[in-house]
Formats: C-alpha cells, sequence, structure tokens
C-alpha cells in the first residue's frame, strides 16, 4: 500500500509539472573581444519573449578573412544568412541557410598545417638532490630542526 501511494504522489508531481507552461523570458546580450591569435569575435542575440530569437556574430582573423552570420528562429525555424570571404567557400544555400561568398573561387584553398607538439620545457635537475617535504615527527626530519 505505502509503495502504491509513492507511486501516486510521483505521478501528481510529474504531471503538474507538464502542465505548467513555460513561459520564454525576453532577452538580449551582446559581446565584442580580441581572441588571442589578434582577430576578433563579436556576437548579439536577442529575444522577444515570444519565441524569436533574431542575433548574429562575427569572427575576423589576422589574414583578412571574416565570417558574418545573421540568424533568427520563430516559428518558421532557423533561418541564417552567412557572409563570408574565407577562403573555399561559394555561394550556396543548403538546409534553409544562404551563404553569400566573396573569396576568389579560382584560388587555391589553403589547409592548416598540423604544428607538432611541443615538447615541455623541464627544469635540469642536479643528480642525487632531491627534496621531499615531511612533518617535523617524521624519522627522515631527524637532525634538520
Amino acid at each position: 500500500m505505502k509503495v502504491f501511494v509513492v507511486f501516486a504522489a510521483l505521478i501528481a508531481v510529474a504531471i503538474a509539472q507538464v502542465s505548467e507552461p513555460v513561459v520564454p523570458i525576453p532577452y538580449t546580450y551582446n559581446y565584442n573581444a580580441e581572441t588571442e591569435d589578434g582577430g576578433s569575435s563579436s556576437r548579439q542575440e536577442s529575444s522577444d519573449g515570444a519565441g524569436r530569437v533574431s542575433g548574429s556574430y562575427t569572427v575576423n582573423n589576422l589574414e583578412g578573412h571574416s565570417r558574418v552570420v545573421e540568424y533568427i528562429a520563430d516559428e518558421n525555424g532557423f533561418r541564417a544568412v552567412v557572409k563570408s570571404n574565407e577562403p573555399g567557400t561559394t555561394n550556396q544555400n543548403p538546409a534553409d541557410v544562404t551563404v553569400e561568398s566573396s573569396a576568389d573561387a579560382t584560388a587555391p584553398v589553403l589547409h592548416r598545417s598540423v604544428i607538432p607538439a611541443i615538447k615541455p620545457i623541464v627544469p635540469e635537475r642536479k643528480p642525487g638532490v632531491r627534496y621531499v617535504l615531511v612533518p617535523i615527527t617524521d624519522p627522515r626530519a631527524e637532525g634538520y630542526y
């Protein structure tokens, strides 16, 4: 009987949570940042509280390549327009995304080379010297205090 009461209580809680409508909250945010490699990125996004979200983000690098993505997500789905001059991009429109490329289609696509892992610098140690931290009560500390 106890199991039935606990099970019924759990069902009631689950139904109560499902019946509460989730109301979107309006928001807006943005940022501009410099990247570690000297480029930059930015983003802005806002929601009207009725489920419609719109925004954009940009990425720029030192080589002069840039990407701007403007997007909308609403009852009609997600739609984006991508504007870029990055090598290897072409004008195409896959999956409700419009890509507008100003890259030279005849230019060779540059592939980034793989940089080998850098071996960490290990401080030089003198042979036979070892430092050990031990409590004063440890027998190895005898004669040092």
